[in-house]
């Protein structure tokens, strides 16, 4: 086994690790930078797999989903693409602004939001065929284990009843999972916040700020304590989705929903933690 307590990997892992701090990288994410971490310092795969299951036993915050592991382990082996591919992260100097927050929450209302809506599908599958193409590979899942991605059509034809997530990235491959590197265009933009929960007319103001700068495509309720805001990103320029992105840290949003692949709450699903519908509140496509 290759040694792993040379300078230039202890470098690498305190770099990981202040990367971990600083933006909130995901488990999955941070799974993938420690493989590739390995796999550039020559440790052979099978010994990868046992050191990340290894390390996994001390993590608190969720376990590997089954296969996870090694599904990322012999992406990396295979690929050497780069995590964050085309994801420009909120400028470091983005930060959260609670009089900002404060302002706009106060101007916002839900049933204005309600109001301007446009009729709202009511069933899932209607709502993919609209937002996506029907070969355009998705994520959609029951739970954070499932790993599935086919295209939208497939989506529609088997159903969609009883889905919990949704991945709003389109993918490259439908057998390379829910990797960073697996995603191919970012058609729509989430923002989403804990900082007023249940406070339905404060998170719509927010909202309501944030589609000044994108459109606002979909709201749907997460069936706890927050909304989760749709907006497209599939035409404006790079410096307005930016400018979107670190408008979403000034907010209060929550920085991991920004992540190339992470999941949010589907339309029309069923939040297992509280048994309720998600409901769409809001829709313009």
């Amino acid at each position: 086994m290759a040694k792993l307590k040379s300078k230039t990997i202890n470098e690498k892992f305190a770099t990981l690790y202040n990367k971990v701090e600083r933006e909130g990288m995901g488990f999955h994410d941070q799974m993938i930078i420690v493989t590739n971490i390995l796999r550039d310092h020559g440790v052979e795969a099978k010994t990868a797999v046992e050191l990340m299951h290894k390390a996994s036993e001390n993590v608190e915050r969720r376990r590997p989903a089954i296969g996870e592991i090694e599904r990322i382990v012999r992406w990396s082996y295979q690929n050497k693409g780069v995590v964050d591919g085309n994801y420009h992260k909120p400028k470091q100097t983005a930060r959260r602004n609670q009089s900002v927050i404060d302002e706009w929450a106060s101007k916002g209302s839900l049933s204005s939001l309600k109001l301007r809506s446009k009729e709202i599908p009511k069933k899932a599958e209607y709502i993919i065929e609209e937002l996506y193409a029907e070969h355009e590979l998705l994520h959609i899942s029951e739970d954070i284990y499932h790993d599935t991605i086919k295209s939208a059509g497939d989506w529609v034809d088997g159903g969609l009843q009883g889905m919990q997530y949704f991945c709003p990235a389109t993918f490259k491959g439908a057998n390379k999972g829910r990797l960073a590197e697996n995603v191919d265009v970012r058609p729509y933009l989430v923002f989403e916040t804990d900082e007023r929960p249940k406070d339905w007319d404060g998170q719509c103001g927010l909202i309501d700020r944030l589609s000044q700068e994108l459109d606002l495509i979909m709201v749907t309720a997460s069936g706890n304590k927050s909304l989760h805001a749709l907006f497209d990103a599939s035409t404006p320029s790079e410096d307005r989705i930016a400018r979107f992105k670190d408008l979403v840290v000034t907010l209060g949003g929550d920085r991991s929903v920004l992540r190339p692949s992470q999941m949010v709450r589907f339309p029309w699903g069923v939040n297992t933690k509280t048994n309720t519908i998600q409901e769409v509140v809001y829709y313009a496509r």
